[in-house]
């Protein structure tokens, strides 16, 4: 997939800059973008979690806070757009909700700092686009191509070395087993990030200008990542490959997209009539796999506490009935939002989401949303039963859900920004 990077001579610029600016420029943005590769990719080669989270600080979000700070000295203004309100009051009203949560000071410091972080990952996606986008392309292009690696030899290890007794459910896939490398800790986890990851490939796999081969090449690495999905026996990731790919169709409108959309339609209802008992199981039996109780337990401990919520950083804590197990949050995003920061986050985290997908919808023809697009509707999809917090460190969830949400409010800055240079 190619994008107008501004590259000209080999090297990426940046509009209205002198040739040397230009390479300092292209300096910070490499390094970046080795941020922004460790973030979608670190989870496969650096065991340690502390450690993948401070690389991002270091390559990602320190220059940001650099170029933030800079742009502040040199009276540059950074305009936003009407779609980045929200966005703001949902950080600062989350941010701020951790002071009725029954934190000390320095906790409410510790947690409400998370905000600050999502907001300079959001510039330094908007800056790393608008300047030097190839290098954002590459970045996360080669992460995904490392996170299929990752998969790959998870399956491998897993299903063909080890050979474990194949059947449906007989296993659920989140780890390699070596180490701490590619270790996602829970098969839900490893469903939702592996899928997230599927939707950027599959949306290279339809560019209309890459040729066979790199289509080719594409749809190999989105087949490894979904048969892993499928593996986890994550259903809302399951979902959600599926309306992002059928997003993803209908935007480019290509007839590889659509025999893709055959092809996978017809394979669908082979395996669905192979595989039908255990279908109506999951129907049937399954239903929420244990989330009606835990929904029971929230709606009996919510009343009072709608407006507001408890306050980020109060534990959610549902015990079973065994005596032994707890569940820490209640398994969808929305339910969780309002428990810790009330229907007034919640209302605000609609408002963004509903404009930055009509902001996207505006601007469907533009390369990057065609990317990012599809990638936004597997996160929303998901949120519904199974993602626990957005506003969190550098983590998983930042390429579910931040990454795209970042790339549509970069795309409509620059859009906004070049009707106002042409007016």
């Amino acid at each position: 997939m190619r994008f107008n990077s501004g590259v000209a001579n080999g090297v990426a610029s940046c509009p209205g800059q002198q040739p040397a600016t230009s390479r300092f420029a292209c300096g910070i943005a490499m390094f970046m973008s080795v941020g922004i590769f460790i973030l979608i990719s670190g989870k496969v080669w650096i065991e340690s979690s502390s450690a993948r989270t401070s690389q991002v600080y270091i390559w990602l979000l320190l220059p940001a806070l650099l170029l933030m700070i800079s742009a502040l000295f040199r009276l540059r203004r950074w305009v936003l757009t009407r779609v980045h309100l929200p966005w703001l009051a949902y950080i600062a009203w989350v941010a701020l909700s951790t002071v009725w949560g029954g934190l000390d000071s320095a906790e409410v410091l510790n947690v409400s700092k998370r905000g600050l972080f999502i907001l300079i990952f959001i510039y330094a996606v908007d800056w790393l686009l608008n300047n030097c986008d190839d290098y954002l392309r590459r970045s996360i292009y080669f992460g995904v191509i490392v996170v299929a690696l990752g998969a790959l030899a998870i399956l491998f290890y897993q299903i063909v070395w080890l050979s474990p007794v194949i059947g449906y459910r007989t296993f659920r896939l989140d780890r390699l087993g070596l180490g701490d490398f590619a270790n996602y800790r829970y098969p839900l986890a490893a469903g939702l990030f592996h899928g997230a990851i599927s939707t950027w490939a599959f949306s290279a796999a339809l560019d209309r200008r890459n040729g066979p081969a790199k289509a080719g090449f594409w749809f190999v690495v989105f087949a490894v990542l979904v048969v892993m999905v499928f593996f986890t026996y994550a259903r809302g990731a399951w979902l959600g490959i599926a309306l992002a790919a059928c997003i993803s169709i209908v935007m480019t409108n290509s007839k590889r997209g659509w025999w893709v959309f055959g092809v996978a339609a017809f394979s669908v209802v082979v395996l669905s009539i192979i595989w039908r008992d255990h279908l109506w199981s999951e129907i049937v039996t399954r239903k929420l796999s244990g989330r009606g109780p835990i929904w029971d337990y929230y709606f009996q401990v919510m009343p009072g506490h709608w407006l507001m919520g408890f306050g980020l950083g109060t534990p959610f804590e549902f015990h079973w009935a065994d005596g032994k197990t707890v569940s820490p949050h209640a398994h969808s995003l929305f339910l969780q939002q309002i428990y810790d920061s009330g229907l007034v986050s919640v209302g605000l985290l609609l408002m963004g989401l509903v404009g930055v997908a009509y902001k996207a919808w505006q601007l469907r023809h533009n390369d990057w949303v065609k990317l990012a697009l599809p990638a936004l509707a597997f996160a929303m999809t998901v949120m519904l039963t199974d993602v626990e917090r957005i506003f969190t460190r550098p983590n998983d969830y930042w390429t579910i859900f931040w990454l795209p949400v970042a790339i549509v409010l970069a795309v409509a800055r620059g859009a906004g920004k070049r009707e106002r240079s042409s007016s």
